[in-house]
Order: C-alpha cells, then sequence, then structure tokens
C-alpha cells in the first residue's frame, strides 16, 4: 500500500481529490486551528506537504528550523 493510500478522510474534509498522480493525493481541508493541523501532519512528516495557505506553510517552516536548531542540525540551501 502506498504512503498516499494511509490518509484516512475526515468528515470536515472539504474534497478529497480522486486523482492521483504521480503518488500524489491531493486533500483540501477547512482548518480552524493549525496547531491541530500541525500535530495531523506530523503522522507523515516526509511524505505530505502543505502547499497554501502560505501563511500555515511559513509557520510550519519555522517550527522544522526551531526542530533543526535542537538537534543541532544545520540547514543548507
Amino acid at each position: 500500500m502506498a504512503w498516499y493510500k494511509a490518509y484516512e478522510r475526515k468528515q470536515k474534509d472539504i474534497s478529497e481529490e480522486g486523482q492521483v498522480i504521480a503518488d500524489v493525493r491531493q486533500v483540501v481541508r477547512n482548518v480552524s486551528n493549525p496547531f491541530w493541523l500541525m500535530r495531523e501532519v506530523s503522522r507523515y512528516w516526509e511524505d505530505c506537504v502543505i502547499v497554501s495557505p502560505d501563511s500555515v506553510r511559513d509557520r510550519f517552516q519555522q517550527k522544522l528550523i526551531a526542530l533543526c536548531r535542537q538537534y543541532n542540525l544545520e540547514i543548507r540551501d
């Protein structure tokens, strides 16, 4: 089973695109609190990308940078 099939659709999901292209499934969600989205996405860390809105994507990036600093990991561009 591919990782993208592991996502369990919730009642509050707006849509889960039926098409899977190159092992990518797009899931669109209503999010009232980004904190809980981060917790939910954490199960899929390396297999998931927050695409929008930019404010949530930026918040995730800041958390990731803080985590790298916590473990003395250097971030290279």
